[in-house]
């Protein structure tokens, strides 16, 4: 991104350090339009290299509301309270989802599969449908073996919200220091009405209060999607 940046029609060249800190969530603050503006360009150069649609990544203009948008946000005064799934601060909880999600993009820039295979996932259960399209036609690229069954899916929200619920397993199995990964991921599959994930839901948000309830083991029917 940094080599394609130095177009003499990128407004500024993005430094790799500032790109890996701002994705990985390190830096707190809004960056500056130059730099949005020109990582939009950068993308949307490098999907029409590639063969990738372009129309998911949106136009520098409709990136310009939503940093104008975002700058108004950041002006006004900080939320109180508490989020009350995780019993977490709500900017906290906010980092932690943002930092999971930015870890996937990263990967899936590398060429990984899963990662796009994944990232189309929560975009079907979070209501994006383009940027849904644009993650399952980047994980087919990259050939991840169920990718095209995704695609093909004549109920993909329900096919998600399974896997969602699975991903949740395998991370609460890793223990306490996943957790919050685990919880991001069973309530996605909650949202849709996946009953055990609210199960698990709510065994997690009573954490404080007394003793945690064993990890779910996936059957063999359940590892399956549906």
């Amino acid at each position: 991104m940094q080599r394609l940046s130095r177009a003499p029609d990128i407004p500024k060249e993005l430094p790799g350090s500032t790109l890996n800190d701002i994705l990985n969530g390190k830096r707190e603050r809004l960056p500056d339009w130059e730099l949005v503006a020109s990582f939009v360009m950068v993308c949307r150069s490098h999907a029409e290299r590639t063969g990738l649609p372009t129309g998911p990544l949106g136009t520098v203009e409709q990136w310009q509301v939503h940093w104008r948008a975002a700058r108004t946000e950041r002006s006004r005064p900080p939320a109180t309270g508490s989020y009350d799934l995780f019993r977490t601060p709500a900017d906290e909880a906010e980092r932690r989802t943002t930092r999971t999600v930015a870890r996937l993009v990263r990967r899936a820039g590398d060429g990984d599969a899963e990662p796009a295979y994944r990232l189309a996932i929560i975009h079907v259960l979070t209501g994006e449908s383009a940027q849904a399209r644009y993650w399952i036609h980047a994980a087919i690229q990259q050939r991840h073996p169920d990718a095209r069954t995704f695609a093909d899916h004549p109920r993909p929200t329900e096919f998600a919200a399974q896997l969602s619920f699975s991903y949740g397993q395998a991370y609460e199995q890793e223990g306490p220091a996943k957790r919050d990964i685990a919880r991001f991921y069973y309530r996605l599959a909650a949202d849709h009405g996946h009953p055990r994930a609210a199960e698990r839901l709510r065994a997690l948000r009573a954490v404080p209060f007394g003793k945690l309830l064993p990890a779910p083991v996936a059957t063999e029917a359940e590892s399956r999607p549906p």
